[in-house]
């Protein structure tokens, strides 16, 4: 039977058998009422055991048995505090009531918290262990992509850095500390300028198209689960791993959509089951509304694109001029000085942004290897 989800795929319900562990039983003999065992501390904990592994035998008296509600109950509890705590993570990526346009450092605590809910996620699913085998494939599959994607935004970021290298060669070039910078040096800043200014996204386009797939196939991956109640160790490693998927498609989505310009980003609704469903849901909806009237721009390279036009101009100004206008060389003087400040943003989001895409190839790098290994 198939059940629809607000994330628009079909997902196919499955009926899990559990293995019998009849040979991993704790031997217990029952005399009327009473166990026999070799003390009353030692017969509770064995009983503890029983009653465990009673409830995932499959034996044809299950139905017949009063099951015991502690192992739904602590399951129940387990995916309740990975949904708080990533509720509590959710507040790193909180945007001011007058946030005009998405940032480098809004991105790179984008990326930190998808490093900080994989890690949270991993911790919980290798508590289960035996159960989480059945997820490997699924997982390398998903890490794989993860992988891949790092990889592209990477590259994306790299391309940030010759802008960067071209900015930083005109402020080198503009020291005004003793004099007015020789006209030859005023005509390479301006050239500098120029090309920093006019830099284009065309020669990525192959890579965005990749990068826009991955997370296509992304969301195919998540198509594999369902998420429902939570009454056992699958239940919560699947419920975990479907919202791992989710908060993965939020964050490499906005990624791709602002550094490779592909503004048809995939938008995946939290389902209700998921106490961040409206917190996600609505970082997803804002974030959106403030990329697309901005043609995906990030507001570091806003502002220090517009501030490199002003002194570009100023400089073809002065050049034209020979100098000689002391008005021009204030004005000059003054928009060399805000242009700095304004690389200097610039420069920090790159290497925040850079910092934490590595981050976050490691944590799930380090993973993937531990999953080989078992």
């Amino acid at each position: 039977m198939s059940h629809p989800t607000q994330a628009g795929f079909l997902f196919n319900k499955t009926t899990i058998g559990n293995p019998s562990h009849n040979s991993r039983q704790p031997k217990l003999s029952v005399t009327g009422n009473k166990a026999s065992t070799d003390s009353p501390t030692l017969n509770s904990y064995r009983l503890a055991m029983f009653l465990v592994e009673k409830a995932n035998l499959s034996s044809p008296f299950r139905s017949t048995t009063k099951k015991s509600t502690h192992v739904p109950k602590s399951y129940q509890l387990a995916a309740r505090l990975f949904d708080e705590k990533v509720i509590l993570h959710l507040k790193t990526l909180d945007l001011t009531e007058n946030s005009s346009s998405v940032s480098l450092s809004w991105l790179s605590a984008a990326v930190s918290f998808l490093s900080t809910v994989h890690t949270e996620a991993e911790e919980q699913i290798s508590n289960l262990k035996s159960e989480a085998d059945d997820f490997q494939a699924l997982y390398m599959d998903y890490s794989m992509k993860v992988l891949d994607l790092c990889n592209l935004i990477s590259s994306a970021v790299h391309r940030l850095t010759d802008r960067r290298l071209l900015l930083n060669f005109s402020l080198r070039l503009l020291n005004f500390t003793d004099q007015m910078p020789s006209h030859e040096k005023l005509n390479k800043a301006k050239d500098a300028l120029a090309r920093s200014v006019n830099d284009t996204q065309e020669p990525a386009e192959e890579k965005g198209l990749r990068a826009k797939a991955l997370i296509e196939e992304l969301a195919v991956l998540l198509g594999k689960l369902t998420c429902g109640k939570t009454s056992g160790g699958r239940d919560l490693i699947r419920r975990t791993f479907y919202g791992l998927g989710l908060l993965t498609l939020l964050v490499g989505g906005v990624l791709v959509t602002v550094m490779f310009g592909e503004t048809d980003a995939v938008k995946l609704p939290v389902p209700a089951e998921f106490l961040w469903s409206d917190s996600v849901n609505g970082v997803h909806s804002r974030i959106f509304d403030l990329i697309k009237p901005k043609y995906n721009a990030l507001l570091e390279i806003d502002n220090v694109s517009r501030q490199a036009v002003v002194v570009r101009d100023l400089l073809q100004t002065v050049v034209s001029d020979g100098g000689d206008n002391a008005d021009v060389r204030v004005r000059l003087e003054a928009g060399v000085k805000e242009l700095a400040s304004s690389a200097k943003k610039f420069s920090d989001g790159i290497d925040g942004l850079t910092n934490e895409v590595n981050g976050l190839f490691r944590s799930v790098l380090k993973t993937r290897n531990g999953r080989l290994d078992v």
